[in-house]
């Protein structure tokens, strides 16, 4: 074989096997391209009340390598209980549905995934007996339809004039044992009557042992309900909560051990009568009773029951429940402690909801307006105590406001007076004279100061030292009628301690 023919079948067994390379390679990615599955993300389960509440099929879902997704990329097989209006989704029915989704990009390649649609009959339950836990189930209440129970003390609170006798199943107000009793019964009917019946459960966090008396009482599984242990002012972060410091892990130990071994008597149901309608459960020497308003004794161990996973300690300042105790530190971070500030609460509700609970709270907003907000310009309000002036004079309270005064040129001034002293009296003449010197004017005292500072959440607030101050919207404090930070009480210290209220003012009688 000549040196050209050597050549040329060299050169021509290369290119056959270069060829061959190439083609197996195209060959491989394009059988490659067919079994690409495509993904489809956002199917997180769902949780719906049968009567009030549908869900969109299609939001939040997504499919790989498409920006958005229609109807026309994406299917749904609904069971014959669901009835679609668009992508809205409504269940004649209660019950655990596996619905599944596919999609196709229309060469045989395509993915199915299943979403998980919880339908139930759900109730709330509002069993409460304190202003802020009462603000805090207001506030609730206007976001959804469920039927509802509502017992409570605060009267004025709440107009129970203008609820839907059709949702409120049960209410009472200024509330005794005996309405408590009666509406754990019709918890309990509805619960053995109806499996797919579930309850949202709201009290305050200082009786979080109601739970107790309520639900494993009753026979009703931790899978059927939910608990917001909510704020009750100054006490949660105070009294309730006596871990702070270094080495109080041995008495975190004893109320977890106390708090769990109840749970075990109660779910044995090794509850002791007392009489007709008081029961007790008795732990090591231990008694957490079922009186609404006098058993407070699991007060301290609601970042305890704050760890089961149904269970949620609502409040405004959940940063500041800390310890220096590394061990007790460690615990109260495995707490469902979500920071939940009731204005921010206040501001994700539409207009509609935000007239509703205004009028849920007797709070006329335009009549405020022409009333107390009717001038241009900003407005600082300093709020009371009781009695009118606190621990100072008609003379020194008079130079303390116009020291106030002085710092804050082209306010606009009013007084929030305590509902306990609600007017300024012949007593203190000075005062009197410096309010119409300075056209300053008087809020109603039983209004509730935190409705206000949240409907008015750019008005600067200052006064005397109250649990007024766990719920004013972060950065709006700007003083305090107190001698100094040291004067403070232990929950605002520590609130102050801890930067919640910025810089801040004080404001004290002249030496």
């Amino acid at each position: 074989m000549n040196k050209i023919k050597k050549f040329k079948y060299v050169f021509l067994s290369v290119l056959f096997i270069v060829l061959s390379v190439v083609l197996f390679a195209c060959g491989n990615k394009e059988e490659e391209e067919k079994d690409i599955e495509l993904v489809i993300s956002g199917l997180n389960p769902v949780f719906i009340d049968k009567d009030t509440e549908t869900f969109d099929w299609l939001d939040g879902v997504t499919v790989s390598g498409k920006e958005s997704v229609s109807e026309k990329d994406i299917h749904v097989v609904l069971p014959n209980e669901a009835h679609v209006d668009g992508t809205e989704v409504k269940f004649d029915a209660c019950g655990d549905y596996s619905i599944p989704y596919y999609v196709t990009d229309g060469e045989g390649n395509y993915s199915v995934v299943s979403r998980l649609v919880k339908v139930r009959n759900i109730y709330n339950l509002y069993w409460l007996n304190a202003t802020m836990p009462c603000l805090y189930s207001a506030l609730d209440m206007v976001t959804n339809n469920y039927k509802s129970m509502l017992v409570f003390t605060r009267k004025d609170t709440i107009n129970t004039d203008i609820l839907d006798p059709e949702r409120f199943i049960y209410v009472a107000t200024d509330s005794l044992q005996s309405d408590l009793e009666n509406a754990k019964k019709l918890t309990a009917k509805i619960a053995n009557s109806d499996k797919y019946s579930y309850f949202r459960f709201f009290c305050n966090d200082a009786f979080n042992e109601m739970e107790l008396f309520t639900f494993p009482f009753y026979g009703i599984s931790a899978d059927r309900y939910e608990v917001k242990l909510v704020s009750d002012g100054s006490w949660t972060y105070n009294t309730a909560f006596p871990y702070r410091d270094d080495g109080s892990y041995t008495l975190w130990r004893k109320n977890a051990e106390i708090y769990n071994g109840l749970w075990d008597l109660a779910l044995k149901g090794e509850y002791q009568k007392v009489d007709g309608w008081y029961y007790t459960l008795t732990y090591n020497g231990f008694t957490a009773g079922s009186r609404y308003y006098t058993d407070a004794e699991c007060s301290v161990m609601s970042v305890i029951a704050a760890q089961r996973s149904n269970v949620e300690l609502w409040c405004a300042y959940p940063e500041t429940l800390t310890s220096k105790d590394l061990k007790v530190q460690a615990e109260i971070n495995k707490a469902n402690m979500p920071k939940i500030a009731p204005e921010k609460l206040y501001e994700k509700l539409t207009d509609e909801q935000k007239a509703e609970f205004l009028k849920l709270v007797n709070f006329n907003k335009a009549e405020f307006d022409a009333k107390y907000f009717d001038k241009e310009g900003k407005y600082i309000i300093v709020t009371g105590t009781n009695p009118f002036n606190g621990a100072l004079t008609d003379a020194e309270f008079a130079q303390v406001l116009d020291n106030i005064s002085k710092d804050y040129v082209g306010y606009n001034i009013l007084y929030k007076p305590h509902p306990s002293a609600l007017a300024p009296s012949d007593d203190i003449p000075l005062v009197k004279a410096w309010f119409e010197k300075n056209n300053v004017k008087v809020l109603p005292g039983r209004l509730p100061m935190e409705v206000i500072s949240w409907i008015y959440s750019d008005v600067a607030i200052g006064g005397f030292d109250s649990s007024l101050f766990m719920s004013v919207p972060q950065g709006n404090t700007q003083f305090f009628i107190c001698n100094g930070a040291d004067s403070l009480s232990t929950l605002t210290k520590q609130l102050y301690n801890d930067g919640a209220f910025g810089e801040v003012k004080f404001y004290w009688k002249e030496s």
